[in-house]
């Protein structure tokens, strides 16, 4: 034993470090692949075991569901039949009449309209009326056993005036299939002694148990709610005997698995399953799990090898290249490959490294023309003029006793100023925005005592729509100012088209040029005017360029003498 282990201490001490690094490997490999067999094994025990108990179960639950719908479906007919005032009625006529024509149609009668019940029902068999103190039944759909008994077999569940039977051998005449009955006694006045007799059209034995292809070979008994054994086709079980389970639902029982099912009503189902089937089942599961296993092993390691081989290098070389633009080297490019799906990432990396340059640049670029817009707006919000002028007003006002148009030009003044007073860069909504605009006209309206008629039109599904401040008030301004002489319309409009906001102010005025036009929307110098707040359409061009971008857009048409209408088309934002 000594010798064969220095032999194979020195064999490996030949090898070279390439080798050596990969016979670990290998042996390496080897060990978890045979602890992740064995690991996998116990799991796959534990699985097989609970996906038959799952199996078992399920179809223990079916049957179970099939025996209550069955003794549900003969219980519902039944109250069907107790509640029928009109079979009542019939009933008691045919009870007291004496024999003749009308005691015959009255007896079709009842029996036409007990079928019509019975037929709508397809699970109910044998049905009929027994009258307890003469031992007769009525009224029947089949042939009766000259044994009839309307108490059959053990009792299932008990209930007010009403019993369930069963699982016992039918009463109807030439069939002996195991089914379910109930007997409801009918609540009359005329006689105490009425009872309905209903069974189950279904086979117990065949149409219920023996259904399922998974537990053919099983067994089955049927337990009381005090354990009792009700049904029974294990000889180890016989009727009257006493079977006490698990609180787990299974277990083993005289070389049988057994798995029980219990109803709300206390009463219960067992399946007993022979342990040579179950351990057939297992060893089926097993057996294809185990070779599932191994082409699932073979194939990975093929696939382990042919992606250590085949994108290792290419990976290694890729990192080096995002390691590159993380340190702002955005033009090496070190990777070399020929699969076609690493050259088709490389290429729509190397695509998003063009773009992120391009945006860095252009954030730049926009970052530079917020800051001079903010110190622009800063300097050039309120024009003093026009502060001056409407503090004169006020003056004027008051020296005059107007208190009322005092009031309202000072509370329209304090509105606009804290309007105008908002944080920087935080957008307003709509609704604010048409506020402001009209705290504005108010404004101009006291101080010159304009004749002109103002026209708002705006919807209420956008008053919400989050949108810069003052880019409505300086397009009024430019109509009252540059449009309008003393009197005139002024109407703003706001739709929504798709997902774009479109508003428009229009003025029936003046109207501008063509070089006018060109003038206001492509140049870019900034002059403030002497009129109102002196804040222009240029203002109103770069705010919209710096917040939507090329999502926005400024539209002005004018006629020399008939009127002008700017039209500003932005993007719609729903606002809470």
């Amino acid at each position: 034993m000594k010798k064969r282990w220095r032999l194979i201490v020195h064999f490996f001490e030949k090898l070279s470090l390439k080798s050596r690094i990969s016979f670990v490997f290998a042996l390496s490999t080897f060990l978890l692949l045979s602890f992740t067999i064995l690991i996998s094994y116990i799991s796959m025990s534990n699985i097989l075991t609970n996906k038959l108990h799952t199996t078992f179960n399920s179809n223990l639950q079916q049957i179970r569901l099939s025996l209550e719908n069955t003794v549900d479906d003969l219980n519902y007919v039944a109250q069907q039949i107790a509640f029928s005032d009109n079979i009542s009625f019939k009933l008691n006529d045919y009870l007291h009449t004496a024999q003749s024509y009308d005691r015959v149609k009255v007896y079709e009668d009842i029996k036409n309209e007990l079928n019509v019940i019975t037929f709508s029902n397809p699970g109910v068999g044998l049905s009929l009326l027994y009258l307890e103190g003469q031992q007769e039944y009525l009224f029947y759909n089949h042939g009766v056993k000259d044994e009839f008994s309307l108490k059959n077999g053990p009792v299932l569940t008990e209930g007010y005036n009403m019993n369930t039977y069963g699982p016992h051998i039918s009463m109807e005449r030439y069939k002996n299939k195991y089914v379910m009955s109930i007997v409801r006694k009918l609540d009359v006045n005329y006689a105490n002694d009425i009872y309905i007799y209903l069974e189950s059209n279904l086979d117990l034995t065949n149409d219920l148990l023996e259904v399922d292809n998974v537990m053919n070979n099983a067994e089955y008994i049927l337990l009381d709610d005090l354990n009792k054994v009700i049904y029974s086709e294990n000889d180890n079980l016989p009727l009257k005997s006493t079977f006490n389970g698990d609180e787990k639902g299974y277990g083993k029982f005289n070389g049988f698995y057994w798995f029980e099912e219990k109803t709300k009503k206390g009463w219960s189902i067992i399946a007993l399953i022979p342990i040579s089937q179950y351990n057939k089942e297992m060893n089926q599961w097993g057996i294809l799990m185990m070779y599932i296993a191994i082409l699932f092993v073979f194939i990975s390691l093929i696939v382990s090898l042919l992606l250590w081989k085949t994108l290792y290098k290419p990976l290694k070389e890729f990192r080096h290249e995002i390691k590159l633009m993380g340190n702002s080297n955005f033009h090496s490019e070190v990777v070399t490959t020929k699969i076609p799906e690493f050259v088709d990432l490389i290429n729509r990396f190397r695509e998003m490294r063009t773009q992120i340059v391009s945006l860095i640049k252009e954030i730049e670029q926009k970052e530079r023309k917020r800051a001079d817009l903010e110190v622009e707006k800063l300097k050039h919000q309120i024009n003093p003029h026009f502060l001056m002028n409407t503090l004169d007003t006020a003056k004027w006002l008051a020296m005059s006793g107007e208190r009322n148009e005092l009031t309202q030009l000072l509370s329209s003044l304090n509105k606009l100023l804290y309007y105008n007073m908002g944080k920087l860069g935080i957008l307003s909504n709509l609704e604010e925005e048409l506020d402001s605009m009209k705290q504005y006209l108010v404004l101009q309206q006291i101080r010159y005592d304009f004749d002109y008629q103002t026209i708002i039109n705006v919807p209420e599904n956008v008053l919400q729509s989050p949108i810069p401040r003052f880019i409505l008030q300086p397009l009024v301004e430019n109509s009252i100012y540059h449009g309008l002489v003393d009197e005139g319309k002024i109407t703003v409009t706001v739709n929504l088209e798709k997902d774009m906001i479109i508003i428009e102010v229009s003025d029936d005025g003046r109207g501008m040029s063509q070089e006018k036009m060109d003038e206001i929307l492509h140049h870019n110098s900034f002059h403030q005017t002497q009129n109102g707040m002196g804040i222009g359409l240029n203002y109103v061009k770069r705010v919209m360029e710096r917040t939507y971008g090329e999502f926005a857009e400024i539209e002005i048409q004018s006629e020399v003498n008939k009127g002008t209408t700017v039209r500003l088309l932005i993007p719609f934002i729903k606002g809470e």
